[in-house]
């Protein structure tokens, strides 16, 4: 009998809580029973795994947990959470948009990387680095300070630049050597590597030696979402950070995320976010502070 998957959706939640685009500790959140799969809509969740013996599943693949892992749970996958690992505590989840608006350009591959290893080992002083971060932002969302807010922003990306560090480690050679157990794994491997250049179903079936119609039907069974939402998903992402964060024009962007003409990447962010690209870069940080080359 198949799991009931249960919806999470990370904005509301904050809503709910008056936070600002970020909650601490929420095991009580994530939690799940064992008939139950969890679904994370509208944010990213971050565990500091603390200790081993546990597990947790994203779409079909199982990692093993371990002391000093870092969890990085991606929205829109479908996710099993071992009971025991929320016990830790040590989790900090926030809104998309929350990190697209961070005070300078932030690397948005923290989704990508995630999509393809949700779960990476860092080393003991590695780890007791984040956990400052960790223990700091804790400390201080308990205080009522008047700059409380801002305090808590700059700590959190700092650690968001910290996990990015560890996983360009991991993927810092073209060839990436990690092991591919499954086909989304793969997949979304590709798709890290190159969404910005190819948008088409055709060119990741090739890649994987599959036809068009074989990966779309697998994707969709083991994710539930259709591949060129995942493909559109990516681009969009990019294409919100570097409109927020950078003085590139849209046709820069345009170019940058390869499309035809500016006009083509107009049709295609109104089409998937329902506003214009210059309407969405109202709310861009100063261009002297954010300058993405």
């Amino acid at each position: 009998m198949d799991k009931k998957i249960i919806e999470v959706d990370i904005a509301e939640r904050i809503s709910e809580r008056g936070g600002e685009g970020f909650l601490i500790d929420l095991g009580d959140t994530l939690s799940i029973n064992k008939n139950k799969r969890l679904l994370i809509r509208n944010g990213i969740a971050f565990i500091l795994c603390k200790s081993g013996d546990s597990s947790i599943m994203v779409d079909e693949k199982e990692y093993s947990l371990y002391q000093n892992n870092v969890i990085v749970l991606p929205e829109n996958h479908i996710i099993d959470i071992n009971p025991t690992l929320l016990e830790q505590r040590c989790i900090i989840a926030t809104t998309t948009d929350y990190i697209l608006n961070m005070p300078s350009p932030i690397d948005t591959n923290i989704f990508n990387y995630s999509r393809y290893l949700s779960v990476i080992k860092v080393s003991d002083e590695k780890f007791e680095d984040l956990m400052s971060y960790y223990r700091f932002i804790n400390k201080e969302n308990k205080e009522n300070d008047k700059y409380k807010s801002e305090i808590i922003h700059s700590i959190f990306y700092a650690l968001i630049l910290e996990i990015i560090g560890e996983y360009e480690k991991i993927f810092s050679t073209e060839d990436c050597e990690i092991k591919a157990d499954n086909l989304s794994d793969r997949f979304f491997k590709l798709l890290t590597i190159h969404y910005k250049q190819y948008r088409s179903v055709q060119f990741y079936a090739e890649k994987l030696n599959l036809t068009p119609k074989y990966l779309s039907t697998a994707i969709k069974r083991i994710t539930g979402r259709p591949i060129l939402e995942w493909i559109h998903e990516a681009v969009l992402i990019d294409a919100k950070m570097l409109l927020r964060t950078t003085d590139l024009t849209v046709q820069q962007i345009s170019e940058q995320l390869n499309f035809s003409s500016s006009s083509a990447f107009v049709q295609f962010f109104k089409k998937h976010t329902g506003t214009t690209p210059l309407s969405h870069s109202e709310h861009r940080f100063p261009s002297s502070i954010t300058t993405r080359g």
